[in-house]
């Protein structure tokens, strides 16, 4: 550490336990940087993020193991779609551009064209696409930053070691940022980035569930399925740009949604299978509800739920039906199933018809009535969730001391200015010959 002096006497930083957090440290970096410091020079030993390529540095076999197997070749199928109208449009604009210029009608009055040809605007359509992708990607990860709460390690460290432990897990280069954004009820997480950049957001009613007396594997699994998007390059923005066009595609769309979906529970079971369960729970029943949902009786729907109607709801979704997912989750010998619904359930007793049933086999009141008679439930037992809401104190009055800028001797800059004149005369007296960068 470098002998600078401070505003203490002889340069030593305060003592762990003292409470004045804005004490300026020395002009030094050397033992760590930060993003926001214009001086950063990181070192560290995974390479970069890359710009044309994935984020992960598992080998690409690995990560087409953990992928499910109709993902690559629908997605073949999007980009083929893609270049084709690329093409397409390529080709009808050199064979009729000309002949469209030659069609504009002038005013003689005013000297305005009447038609600027199809052709043009379809070419500033290709070219500005990008364009607006990149944009409109830019502006929700800026709102993100601006509005949500960012997942630290002195805020939410808990979470934040859940996204390093899945980050690790997927052989990503850098952990992303993570952000919990207001829910107002809705249960939805998502994974995006932008140009180098990759980051992960949780909607604060779905974030609730990762406290120890609720959910935390469950939690663990959604952050496990989110970086397995970004692992997976789901989040690419080329990705985007060659399948935004197939996405439109009614239904094919949705298959390849669907498929990238089964793609990232493969990677949050790889990261927590013991989360699987608990998941499904939280996203058919909710935050107060969630471990009071039974798994196997939910599971076991995709077999019983059957007709055409059921098949044709699941046509047009962008994520595997619930009880698909949770089959999927059960049964780990084969990949989620996107299109036709399972077929088999382990021995499982049977309490009710199923719904697609005939209604005439569903059982009438006097049925039903005796059958709760013969297993009535314990009284005690309440069925209506079991998660309990705790008073506390302001997290800034019970969580432990903020550390220094993750401790990396970080100063605001005019701070530094301020140092670095000082050590300036320091050296112009003799002092230590250490160079200070003042930008």
């Amino acid at each position: 550490m470098s002998n600078q002096p401070g505003p203490q006497q002889g340069g030593h930083r305060p003592p762990a336990n003292t409470d004045e957090l804005t004490t300026p440290l020395p002009n030094d970096l050397s033992r760590g940087w930060l993003p926001e410091d214009t001086r950063q020079n990181p070192m560290s030993p995974l390479p970069a993020p890359k710009l044309f390529g994935f984020q992960t540095l598992l080998p690409f076999k690995f990560i087409n193991a953990l992928r499910h197997p109709g993902e690559l070749p629908w997605l073949i199928a999007a980009y083929s779609i893609t270049l084709v109208a690329y093409i397409g449009v390529a080709v009808y604009f050199v064979t009729s551009f000309i002949p469209d210029l030659q069609a504009i009608d002038v005013d003689s009055e005013t000297g305005s064209a009447s038609n600027i040809g199809l052709m043009l605007q379809l070419a500033l359509l290709a070219v500005y696409l990008p364009l607006l992708l990149f944009f409109a990607r830019a502006v929700m990860y800026a709102q993100i930053r601006l509005t949500g709460v960012r997942i630290t390690p002195t805020q939410f460290p808990e979470a934040y070691q859940m996204v390093v432990e899945a980050a690790r897990a997927a052989g990503l280069r850098r952990v992303p940022d993570a952000y919990i954004q207001l829910g107002n009820g809705q249960i939805n997480a998502f994974a995006s980035g932008h140009g180098h950049r990759r980051f992960i957001v949780i909607y604060s009613d779905l974030f609730e569930i990762g406290g120890a007396p609720r959910n935390p594997n469950a939690l663990r699994f959604i952050i496990g399925h989110e970086v397995g998007h970004i692992a997976a390059g789901h989040t690419s923005y080329f990705r985007l740009i060659f399948t935004s066009l197939f996405s439109q595609l009614p239904y094919a769309g949705a298959i390849l949604s669907r498929t990238q979906e089964y793609t990232a529970d493969n990677f949050g079971y790889r990261y927590c299978p013991q989360g699987s369960r608990e998941v499904i729970g939280v996203l058919a029943a909710g935050k107060y509800l969630m471990n009071e949902v039974n798994f196997d009786e939910y599971a076991n729907r995709a077999v019983y739920e059957g007709g055409f109607f059921t098949w044709f709801a699941n046509l047009g979704a962008s994520h595997p039906s619930n009880t698909w997912r949770a089959h999927a989750l059960r049964d780990r010998s084969e990949p989620g199933r996107i299109i036709w619904r399972p077929k088999s359930n382990p021995p499982y007793p049977l309490s009710m018809v199923p719904a697609a049933e005939p209604a005439e086999t569903w059982a009438d009141p006097m049925q039903a009535t005796d059958y709760m008679s013969i297993y009535p439930e314990n009284p005690e037992n309440q069925h209506f969730g079991i998660a309990r809401v705790e008073s506390k104190v302001p997290a800034s009055q019970r969580d432990r001391r903020v550390a220094d800028m993750l401790d990396t001797e970080w100063v605001p800059p005019y701070l530094r200015e301020q140092r670095a004149r000082e050590y300036q005369g320091q050296q112009g007296q003799g002092g230590p010959d250490q160079q200070v960068d003042n930008r």
